[in-house]
C-alpha cells in the first residue's frame, strides 16, 4: 500500500514546513519509506527543502510533469514548443504575472504580496533565468487574472492548445501542464500495480482522488456528484492528525 500526499494546504499550511506531529504519524504509517509519496504542484526543486527526511523516496511534482525515483530527477513531459510560444505571447500581450518551471531553474514575475512567494526555491537551489531561457517548460502558473480574463485565457487554451489546465478560481490562477499530464496519471506510470491511500485539498488532487483505495480530504468537502472522500479533516495541524489517525484505524483493521 502506498501513502500519497499533496503538501500545500495539505500537510502544510504556511508554505514553509511540515508540523513535526504530523511528520511522526505519516512515518507510522509504514516502515517502508517506499511507500511514502509526495505529490504536489511544486516542482521537485521547490518539494525538497519541505519534506526533509523523506527526499530519498518517490516524489512527483510540477502537477505530475516531472519525477523524483532514488534521488533521480526525471522530466515526464514538458510542454510543446507551439503550446509554449503561445503562452509566451499571451504572458507577454497581457503583461501578466507568472512562473514558469524548467526541469530546474526557473522564470518568474511575482507580486511581493503572492503566497507563491513562500514556497518558490526556497532552498536556493536554483536559478532565476529570463523567459526565453526556459527550453524545456514542465508547468506554467499564470498568476492573480482577474474573473474575465481567467475565462477568456482558458477559453483560448482549450480551443488552440491540447494543456492540462487546472484552474484555481479562488486563487485566480491557471496552472498548465502538458497534455494528458496530472499527478494521478504519473503515478500510475510509477506504479501501476499498486493500491494507495491518498491525501489532498484541491483540484489538482481529484484524479488521485478519485483513484485512490482510500481518500483524504482536508479542509471543506468537495462538491463532486461522482466521488466523495473516505476520510475528511479540518485544514489545520489538528484536522491533519485526526485523518491519519482515521486511516491508521483503517489499516489496523
Amino acid at each position: 500500500m502506498k501513502f500519497v500526499f499533496d503538501v500545500d494546504g495539505t500537510i502544510s499550511f504556511d508554505g514553509r514546513s511540515i508540523d513535526s506531529k504530523i511528520i511522526e504519524k505519516i512515518q507510522a504509517l509504514t516502515t517502508n519509506r517506499q511507500d511514502i509519496i509526495f505529490a504536489s504542484a511544486r516542482p521537485i526543486r521547490d518539494l525538497l527543502p519541505i519534506i526533509n527526511g523523506f527526499s530519498a523516496g518517490p516524489l512527483i511534482g510540477g502537477n505530475g510533469s516531472i519525477i523524483s525515483v532514488n534521488g533521480q530527477v526525471q522530466v515526464v513531459k514538458s510542454i510543446s514548443l507551439p503550446d509554449y510560444e503561445l503562452l509566451r505571447s499571451i504572458i507577454q500581450s497581457e503583461q501578466l504575472d507568472y512562473l514558469v518551471d524548467g526541469s530546474w531553474n526557473y522564470s518568474a514575475r511575482v507580486t511581493s504580496t503572492n503566497a507563491i512567494l513562500n514556497q518558490l526555491d526556497q532552498g536556493h537551489l536554483a536559478r532565476k533565468v529570463p523567459l526565453v531561457e526556459i527550453k524545456q517548460p514542465i508547468k506554467v502558473i499564470l498568476l492573480d487574472l482577474s474573473d474575465q480574463l481567467q475565462a477568456s485565457i482558458s477559453a483560448i487554451l482549450k480551443e488552440q492548445t491540447a494543456l492540462s489546465i487546472v484552474e484555481h478560481q479562488q486563487e485566480h490562477n491557471l496552472d498548465l501542464t502538458a497534455q494528458g499530464v496530472n499527478k494521478f496519471t504519473t503515478l500510475q506510470q510509477l506504479f501501476p500495480d499498486e493500491s494507495y491511500v491518498a491525501f489532498g485539498n484541491d483540484v489538482n488532487d481529484s484524479e488521485l482522488m478519485m483513484h485512490a483505495k482510500r481518500s483524504v480530504w482536508i479542509g471543506r468537502s468537495p462538491a463532486n456528484d461522482f466521488w466523495q472522500p473516505d476520510f475528511n479533516g479540518a485544514a489545520n495541524v489538528s484536522g491533519v492528525l485526526g485523518a491519519l489517525s482515521q486511516v491508521q484505524s483503517w489499516l489496523n483493521h
